[in-house]
């Protein structure tokens, strides 16, 4: 089944345990698609919740509830996200269903969420529109390293630069904020939220304040953080 998934797109590849894959992917719909040394797998999800999961080892072959149980068994999984669309993900479904291995055969799937409007708020200062290049944001791709930077508020990705996907951008970076601001919530000692970034094995994501709103910089693994921080200090003093 996996060889005839649907390719869909891909968002990035990292390290993490399967229950942080559900809480991380509320605004994702697609595949999971897990390398691991004596084999390999794939889980559906759709907003944080796994649809379908098997696993192939030559050996071996895990369907449904046993394939999701085995991957949860492990403390980290290497996994690559592929976003799907409506028809993808319907396609991906189909092939699980003649593979057994949906995990609720009888359920149907969350509902997707439909294409947000731009709710007319105005830009952060000097912004530009999704995927642009002039002005603050498109000077920061000029930075050795840099692939693309948001800048986002309450769920909405207010601009960017670059080459992504703005709506799961925005919902894997608050993901990461309300995870970082609630470990200081649990430590005040720790002082005002600064800056957090996350290591992984495509590169590195940085968050920080910029205002009222928030920056996630997209980077290559070797990027000159020093560089980065001159950067961000710079755009933050501009607001």
């Amino acid at each position: 089944m996996m060889d005839k998934l649907p390719g869909g797109k891909a968002i990035g590849e990292m390290q993490a345990p399967l229950q942080w894959i559900f809480s991380h992917t509320a605004r994702f719909a697609g595949a999971v698609r897990i390398t691991m040394q004596d084999g390999e797998g794939v889980v559906l999800v759709q907003k944080g919740v796994p649809l379908a999961a098997q696993f192939k080892h030559p050996l071996k072959s895990l369907n449904g509830p046993s394939a999701l149980k085995y991957f949860d068994s492990q403390p980290i999984l290497d996994f690559g996200l592929w976003k799907y669309e409506t028809d993808e993900m319907q396609e991906a479904l189909d092939l699980c269903r003649q593979d057994e291995a949906l995990l609720h055969p009888d359920r149907e799937p969350p509902a997707a969420d439909p294409p947000r409007e731009h709710d007319g708020r105005s830009l952060a200062a000097g912004a530009v529109e999704h995927g642009a290049s002039p002005g603050p944001f498109g000077a920061v791709l000029q930075q050795p390293g840099v692939t693309a930077v948001a800048c986002f508020s309450d769920g909405l990705c207010l601009s960017s630069a670059g080459d992504l996907d703005a709506d799961y951008t925005v919902a894997f970076a608050e993901d990461l904020l309300r995870w970082s601001l609630g470990l200081r919530s649990a430590a005040p000692a720790c002082g005002a939220f600064v800056q957090m970034t996350l290591f992984y094995r495509g590169g590195n994501v940085i968050i920080a304040p910029y205002g009222d709103e928030y920056l996630c910089i997209f980077t290559t693994p070797e990027v000159q953080f020093g560089q980065i921080r001159r950067m961000i200090r710079e755009l933050q003093n501009g607001v």
